[in-house]
């Protein structure tokens, strides 16, 4: 065979695969800042890289000291099922999920890896899971569309290796009430239209089923409804008699559980952004919605709507329309001054009734190196 042969067949299967995918009709940018699920009611999402959201994952748990593997197992599981539920979401007829293509396509579209029917072992099943971005999603996953399509019950184990999981799901006894849908508080949609986002999928690039990358970044897609479920199955597990280090964030009007949960988030969203070393260049006011776009809105945290110096301009409040999550976004923000200023800052965030005021000011305490 040529090489013009094996070339051709080569760019018709990644044409193929990519006309198969959609992803660009599905996660749709908008000018609130927001990436929507079109499949799914126009539910926010967060496109985040799979290393970075790994590694966000494990500081969060190392400062709120908990394992919070299962507490994103439980989410992951609870979101697919409310919407299986909600939507009616035929199962297929022969009960083969080999053979149900919108869990398929679904866990295909939203960077998880790819999964097939391994086998059965006396009453136990098992599923195997390859390429995935992040174990405890895709294990809640998939073990809430066996349950739904099976109309029963399982209690999940499994052995994972560096690119593959095999999942064995158990039947249980045990009974769990239905999942309600979260309702996100920090999302002030208001008007909103399509943006262009073309640029953004310009840089797409395919791997394997299940694996796509955005300059070189492989993206794995959380919903808010996922998040918020995480936050509330961690909440109660948090030990409010610890004393908080974090003291360079101030949540108005948030309770003392919620409080630490966003500080640790926002400073470990602070810490990994510090890490990667972006340079930050403000030459004047303005430039910071170039920055809003370019950190946060391309991966549907939010949008700068407006900004403006206070504080004999040592300090900045900037104003969202609409968030994914305020510790995410705050963080990052956060980090961002702090790289442009080239020294500590403390923020505070307030919620008002049509947008977010978030105030950012010098922090003369600290002494971290953020140059």
């Amino acid at each position: 065979m040529s090489f013009i042969s094996i070339f051709s067949r080569f760019f018709k299967r990644i044409k193929s695969h990519d006309i198969d995918y959609d992803l660009s009709s599905r996660w749709i940018h908008y000018s609130n800042g927001l990436i929507l699920d079109s499949k799914n009611s126009g539910q926010p999402v967060w496109m985040v890289g799979s290393i970075w959201f790994e590694k966000w994952f494990h500081s969060l748990e190392d400062k709120l000291e908990l394992s919070l593997g299962k507490r994103l197992i439980q989410a992951s599981s609870e979101e697919l099922e409310y919407y299986l539920l909600s939507n009616k979401i035929l199962a297929p007829k022969n009960n083969n999920i080999d053979n149900w293509k919108y869990i398929v396509m679904d866990f295909h579209q939203k960077g998880l890896g790819t999964f097939s029917f391994y086998g059965e072992d006396g009453t136990d099943i098992k599923l195997l899971i390859t390429d995935y971005s992040n174990i405890n999603i895709a294990i809640g996953y998939l073990s809430s569309a066996w349950e739904y399509m099976s109309g029963k019950r399982y209690k999940s184990s499994w052995a994972d290796s560096e690119s593959s999981i095999l999942l064995t799901l158990s039947p249980t006894s045990d009974t769990y009430p239905p999942p309600v849908h979260s309702i996100n508080l920090s999302q002030h949609r208001g008007e909103k239209s399509v943006s262009n986002s073309s640029d953004w999928w310009e840089m797409l690039s395919l791997g394997s089923e299940g694996c796509w990358y955005i300059q070189n970044s492989r993206k794995l897609i959380i919903s808010s409804d996922m998040f918020e479920k995480f936050i509330t199955s961690s909440i109660p597990f948090i030990q409010l008699n610890r004393n908080s280090i974090y003291d360079n964030y101030k949540w108005n009007d948030v309770d003392a559980s919620n409080s630490k949960w966003w500080s640790a988030s926002a400073e470990s969203s602070r810490e990994l952004f510090i890490l990667q070393s972006f340079h930050i260049m403000i030459r004047e006011i303005k430039d910071w919605k170039k920055v809003g776009y370019n950190h946060l809105q391309k991966t549907g945290l939010g949008a700068i709507i407006d900004v403006e110096n206070y504080d004999d301009d040592d300090g900045i409040i900037f104003t969202l329309q609409s968030l994914f999550h305020p510790s995410i976004t705050c963080g990052i923000l956060l980090a961002c001054w702090e790289r442009a200023n080239g020294r500590n800052g403390k923020l505070e965030f307030t919620k008002n009734e049509n947008h977010f005021s978030l105030k950012i000011f010098s922090d003369q305490t600290a002494s971290e190196d953020i140059s």
